[in-house]
């Protein structure tokens, strides 16, 4: 999307990305793996110096749990209908960061989604949204 592609992916904002899959490591997934983003991040992400802005968490979550909703929906572009972020500790800029997100529960054309923030093992931020 062009969100990330063409205003986050600068030497100040997202510096580098690696999407992949791996095993699920949480109970309440549905299904076997979860996805993770892997990102460099730098200071242009900035609200108070030397951490992200609280926003740019949320875009984050948003983000993971929609491309995992976008599997359920079997390829096409899901809408998010409700996301709560919960806020645990700020997110170090420079620094880099690991989003997770997995699928919990799917009934018609509902799917739910949880993800996490996390950086050197800590939980940055957990949240989990709904898409229709």
């Amino acid at each position: 999307n062009s969100m990330f592609a063409r205003t986050l992916y600068t030497n100040y904002g997202i510096r580098a990305q690696i999407n992949f899959k791996r095993p699920a490591r949480e109970a309440d997934s549905i299904l076997p793996y979860e996805h993770c983003f892997l990102l460099s991040i730098g200071d242009g992400l900035d609200g108070k110096k030397g951490r992200a802005h609280g926003g740019f968490s949320a875009l984050l979550m948003d983000q993971m749990t929609g491309s995992v909703a976008f599997q359920l929906f079997g390829g096409l572009p899901p809408a998010t209908a409700t996301m709560t972020v919960d806020y645990k500790q700020p997110i170090d800029t420079p620094g880099v960061v690991l989003c997770r997100g997995w699928a919990v529960e799917k009934s018609g054309r509902k799917v739910w989604v949880r993800a996490c923030l996390e950086s050197d093992g800590r939980i940055l931020a957990s949240g989990k949204a709904l898409f229709i």
